[in-house]
């Protein structure tokens, strides 16, 4: 693992609205079982990595994302990027996870920092070189914790133990002192927060794939709490659509409702076109996303195949997904 060290940054807003010209939500039939019961009493913010530009020269002619691709089945995510015709030279880019600490044994998704991400390009493995950041407060501590040959990313474990048994008595006082690790009872535990960042590079002529795990958010939510502002304008539902769930289920059905974002370019590089394919989890009943067109039929029973959505100011493709529990 290289050790160059990049600056913190923030992870993807859930949020930045965008106007949109058209809207459409898809009816997708699913299994009737609820495989998502077990979230009624939970909820998460969900988390996403990012893609910024990388420090470079200033872009070249063409230096953009032409299309974007993205295919969900079931927690999978494989998100397409394809340069425009014009590019030049590479575009070099970074993939961020957030910037987080140990969140506690209940936590739903400790490796935030996505170990599995992998890039590709038909079908062949893409380099990429990778670094993290760790702090315990505002004191970068990164080189600390390799010169000592700790992983920073003993964050995601439950409890985030550091293994002292062979570590010599120097180092372990230098980690102390620093408020990197704490003792607790004769073990230590992990105090500081990390970042993880690939770097890759958007070759003209090829297409580069992004493959990770989706970490959604999800709550249960009311239709009356379908219908808060937030989430008619991200997710482009409307009255009648809220209307069809109540005739279909009742007043009082509650829906188990995932967030899915998905990073399709950068902050001011938002590609002109985003497909995007769904294959639902058993249980799900609708999937919804705003989209440039209205002429698919509401009520459609099957996954989204190929259609055009619409990518936020970010560059963030939100999807969301509903499962129904009736009382």
């Amino acid at each position: 693992m290289t050790n160059a060290m990049f600056e913190r940054m923030k992870p993807l807003p859930f949020t930045a609205p965008m106007a949109i010209a058209a809207r459409l939500v898809l009816l997708v039939c699913g299994v009737s079982g609820l495989a998502g019961a077990a979230l009624a009493d939970e909820r998460s913010d969900g988390v996403t990595p990012r893609i910024v530009l990388a420090p470079q020269a200033p872009l070249a002619r063409g230096a953009e994302i032409a299309r974007a691709v993205v295919y969900l089945e079931a927690e999978e995510a494989d998100v397409s990027l394809t340069p425009g015709p014009f590019l030049v030279s590479p575009i070099l880019l970074r993939v961020q996870g957030p910037v987080f600490g140990w969140l506690g044994e209940s936590e739903p998704y400790p490796d935030r920092h996505f170990p599995e991400l992998r890039f590709f390009s038909n079908g062949q493995p893409v380099p990429y070189t990778e670094s993290f950041r760790a702090t315990v407060g505002t004191v970068d501590i990164s080189a600390l914790l390799s010169d000592a040959k700790v992983s920073p990313w003993l964050i995601a474990d439950t409890p985030p133990f550091v293994a002292t048994e062979d570590m010599p008595a120097e180092t372990r006082s230098k980690l102390t002192q620093a408020g990197a690790m704490s003792a607790s009872g004769g073990d230590y535990l992990a105090q500081w927060r990390a970042q993880r960042t690939l770097g890759v590079a958007l070759v003209p002529g090829q297409t580069l794939d992004m493959r990770y795990r989706l970490r959604p958010g999800y709550a249960l939510l009311s239709l009356q709490e379908l219908g808060g502002a937030t989430l008619r304008q991200r997710y482009c539902l409307t009255g009648s659509h809220l209307q069809a769930l109540q005739k279909r289920f009742g007043r009082q059905v509650q829906f188990v409702t995932r967030y899915y974002a998905m990073a399709v370019g950068w902050e001011g590089g938002v590609p002109p076109s985003a497909r995007l394919t769904v294959v639902p989890q058993p249980g799900v009943v609708k999937v919804a996303a705003c989209t440039r067109s209205a002429k698919q039929a509401f009520g459609m029973d099957a996954a989204w195949t190929d259609v055009e959505a619409v990518p936020d100011r970010q560059s963030v493709l939100h999807v969301l997904t509903l499962e129904p529990v009736i009382p």
